[in-house]
C-alpha cells in the first residue's frame, strides 16, 4: 500500500516538475524540497530501524512529515534553498546510481564518502549554475529532476511487468538487435532520457510564447 501511494505521488510530482517546472518554479522547488525530505525520512527510518519497530503506517507518516516539512521550507526560502536542494538531491542520486563504481575500494568509509562527495560537488555546481543562469537552465534542471523521479517510479513497474519476461526478447531482437539485452539500468536510462528530452522541449516552447 505504502509503495503504491509513493509511486503515484512520485509520478505526479515528476510530471509537474518535468513539464511545468519553469512556469511553476517555486512550486517545483517546493516539490524538490519534498523529495529531499522523502530521502531523509527514509534514511531516518533505516538508521533507527534497529531500535524502533516501524510499521507501514508509522513509516508513511514519518516520511510524509519529512517531505512536507522540507517541501514547505524550500517553497518558503525559494531561491535561497536552490543550491542546498540541488546538492542534497545530487549527492543521494549519485550515490544510488554510481556507488558500484567504487565497489573495489577496500575502505568501507571511502566507498560511501567518495560517491557522496562527488554528488555534493556536482549538486553545488548545478545549483550555482541554475541560480545565476536561470531561464533555460531552470528548464533543464526541472526537466531532469522530474524525469529522474518518474524513471525511479516507472522503471520497476516496466521491469517487473514487461522487460523481465519473454516479451523483452522480442523487443530486444526487433528494435535493438541480437547483441543487445535489456537490463534494469538500461531501462531506467531510456525512461530518464526520454522524459527529460520531452520535458525540456515542451518547457522551452512554452517559455517562448
Amino acid at each position: 500500500m505504502v509503495d503504491n501511494i509513493v509511486t503515484v505521488i512520485c509520478v505526479l510530482a515528476g510530471c509537474l516538475l518535468c513539464f511545468r517546472g519553469y512556469k511553476l518554479f517555486r512550486v517545483s522547488l517546493g516539490i524538490a524540497g519534498g523529495i529531499v525530505g522523502f530521502i531523509l525520512g527514509r534514511l531516518f527510518i533505516q538508521l533507527t530501524s534497529q531500535s524502533i519497530h516501524w510499521n507501514d503506517v508509522a513509516s508513511l507518516i514519518v516520511v510524509l512529515a519529512f517531505a512536507l516539512g522540507f517541501g514547505v521550507l524550500a517553497f518558503t526560502l525559494y531561491m535561497k534553498a536552490l543550491v542546498a536542494v540541488a546538492t542534497i538531491i545530487c549527492a543521494f542520486w549519485f550515490y544510488d546510481d554510481f556507488n558500484a563504481l567504487f565497489s573495489e575500494i577496500s575502505s568501507p568509509i571511502l566507498r560511501i564518502v567518495l560517491p557522496f562527495g562527488a554528488g555534493i560537488l556536482a549538486g553545488l555546481l548545478i545549483g550555482v549554475i541554475v541560480y545565476y543562469a536561470q531561464k533555460w537552465t531552470i528548464c533543464l534542471f526541472t526537466s531532469f529532476v522530474g524525469a529522474r523521479i518518474i524513471s525511479s517510479a516507472v522503471t520497476p513497474l516496466l521491469w517487473s511487468g514487461i522487460f523481465s519476461k519473454e516479451t523483452s526478447g522480442i523487443i530486444e531482437h526487433q528494435l535493438l538487435g541480437a547483441d543487445i539485452e535489456f537490463n534494469y539500468t538500461l531501462i531506467r536510462i531510456i525512461v530518464l532520457v526520454a522524459f527529460c528530452a520531452a520535458g525540456l522541449t515542451i518547457q522551452l516552447k512554452r517559455r517562448k510564447k
